[in-house]
């Protein structure tokens, strides 16, 4: 179904000084390593998924609520939304997903989870999560007919703002499918290929 800013590093130990004519000695540094991006599936606990949705690219996840949603990736959380205001006599689209949360992954992609019943206290926008971190539970919150995690994937556009955008653009079956099995299956590509030939819409290209 707030931007982010990077962590802040930790400031460097107090030391002498070392003057800059001097000739450093010792072994050099190693350089540094990028740490790989790591899945998991985002339900812990039995579900079921479809490998198709209704309207527009996204998987809806039948789980029982009260089962813990957890983050697929390590990341940035971009916005956290606790309240359900969703009417179905207004069906405005920036309310339909309820409690909701979307996160942009290391990866550069944006992920979305909607209709739950709690967000963790310690989730707000701008904080770091890691691969697998509890982020909530299950739930039927906005317009769900049923216990479920409404689950997308996008490009993170402008983060914040942009439902139509944020509640999927392409299919996460694939992904589900290899996270399930312990893959580490990236989306990286395929979101910026969508991106590539679509941009990012300033409308709805279907509603609902």
């Amino acid at each position: 179904m707030p931007s982010s800013d990077p962590a802040v590093p930790d400031s460097a130990k107090a030391g002498s000084a070392t003057p800059s004519s001097a000739v450093p000695t010792g072994r050099p540094s190693a350089p540094a390593t990028t740490k790989a991006v790591t899945y998991a599936f985002p339900v812990i606990g039995n579900n079921t998924y479809a490998h198709t949705h209704h309207d527009y690219p996204a998987t809806d996840i039948i789980a029982r609520c009260g089962l813990k949603v957890v983050a697929v990736t390590s990341g940035t959380i971009l916005v956290v939304n606790r309240r359900d205001i969703w009417k179905a006599s207004v069906n405005a689209g920036d309310t339909r997903g309820g409690l909701s949360i979307s996160l942009l992954g290391d990866d550069g992609v944006r992920y979305y989870g909607s209709h739950m019943s709690t967000i963790d206290a310690k989730i707000t926008p701008g904080v770091r999560v890691t691969t697998g971190q509890t982020l909530g539970k299950i739930g039927d919150t906005g317009d769900a007919s049923a216990c479920h995690l409404h689950f997308g994937i996008s490009p993170p556009c402008s983060k914040v703002g942009d439902w139509w955008i944020q509640r999927g653009t392409i299919y996460p079956w694939p992904y589900l499918d290899a996270w399930r099995k312990g893959t580490n299956k990236s989306a990286a590509a395929a979101v910026a290929a969508w991106k590539a030939k679509h941009g990012c819409p300033k409308n709805p290209l279907v509603d609902p």
